[in-house]
């Protein structure tokens, strides 16, 4: 699920939204630049804030319009918010509920006397007149987590999830095209089969961690039949992936692969290296994955081809060498 920061803009549609919910109002244009939300044609079917408060921070107006509850909505824009928040330095998040309870322990948050909130936090208005005081306080800890690479170590002008989607989004209603190489990869007929949300851990032959995210779309040949109806269309391509990323947490910093293969060749995770824009077609432009020594730096492998295997024999990194001399860590 995609979500945007609000704007002044959303406010009308943000308020309305608030009400529908009976939600309270008081303070919520003060922080909407730390809000989230989510549209589907045009209209706003998600929301949620966030107020810093010091080194805290309050979570509110968590809303979802009717018809789009229980989809995962609501939890992509609070795990959103949570990274927001680590990455302001925010030291925990906290919230005042009625009715939410059982709901926010599933997402890790426990409750507290409301006396124990911090001073910062009982000075706010959410605190002070917004909610009653017979609300539940609950509170999570906000902790640091190993840095997630945004590019894939060794891959360079990466295409994220958001930067795809946005670009996709501009263009009009025209058939989508897949190429490799110049020359047309997936036939028309195809189908958009499976859209994944992959974490990746690893640790590279100089023994250097890393993490980083990825979403993978398969794509799949279509019948005969189907092929005669002529490609998707750019529209219908964004309507499925929307459709799946309400009930799955696709990360918009996440570099977005293709996966297609068929009887003639084995399944391959393509890169995305630029969308093309034509008359009447618009145009994925895929790149072959390879694979590169993630530790170049650590272990001597040469940026340009000297003709050596690989990386320098002493370094004990990536080329035969006696496994006494092999180390991860």
């Amino acid at each position: 699920m995609l979500t945007r920061r609000a704007d002044p803009g959303d406010w009308p549609d943000i308020k309305a939204l608030l009400l529908s919910c009976h939600l309270p109002l008081d303070g919520a244009r003060d922080h909407l630049s730390l809000f989230r939300l989510v549209k589907e044609a045009g209209r706003i079917i998600g929301l949620a804030g966030l107020e810093t408060h010091r080194e805290v921070g309050l979570l509110r107006s968590v809303a979802t319009a009717t018809g789009f509850r229980s989809q995962g909505v609501a939890a992509g824009l609070i795990d959103a918010l949570l990274r927001d928040a680590r990455e302001l330095g925010l030291t925990s998040v906290s919230l005042l509920t009625t009715t939410a309870r059982p709901y926010f322990e599933r997402l890790g948050f426990e409750v507290q006397p409301r006396a124990d909130a911090p001073p910062a936090l009982q000075a706010s208005l959410e605190f002070q007149s917004a909610c009653p005081k017979s609300a539940t306080f609950m509170s999570l800890p906000i902790r640091k987590e190993p840095t997630m690479t945004q590019t894939i170590p060794g891959l360079e002008d990466q295409t994220t999830t958001l930067a795809f989607h946005t670009a996709l989004s501009g263009q009009a209603q025209h058939s989508l095209e897949f190429w490799l190489g110049g020359e047309l990869l997936v036939g028309p007929g195809y189908h958009v089969t499976e859209v994944k949300a992959v974490t990746i851990e690893a640790m590279n032959c100089g023994g250097k961690a890393a993490s980083w995210r990825e979403t993978v779309i398969q794509l799949m040949d279509g019948s005969t039949e189907e092929a005669k109806a002529g490609f998707m269309t750019s529209r219908k391509f964004l309507a499925i992936y929307d459709r799946v990323t309400r009930k799955i947490p696709v990360r918009d910093e996440a570099e977005v692969r293709f996966e297609y293969g068929n009887d003639r060749s084995p399944a391959l995770q393509y890169h995305v290296r630029r969308i093309e824009a034509q008359a009447e077609r618009v145009i994925v432009h895929l790149q072959t994955p390879g694979v590169q020594c993630k530790a170049a730096d650590a272990c001597g492998a040469p940026s340009v081809s000297t003709g050596d295997e690989g990386c320098a024999p002493e370094s004990g990194c990536c080329t035969p060498t006696p496994a006494q001399l092999i180390t991860l860590g």
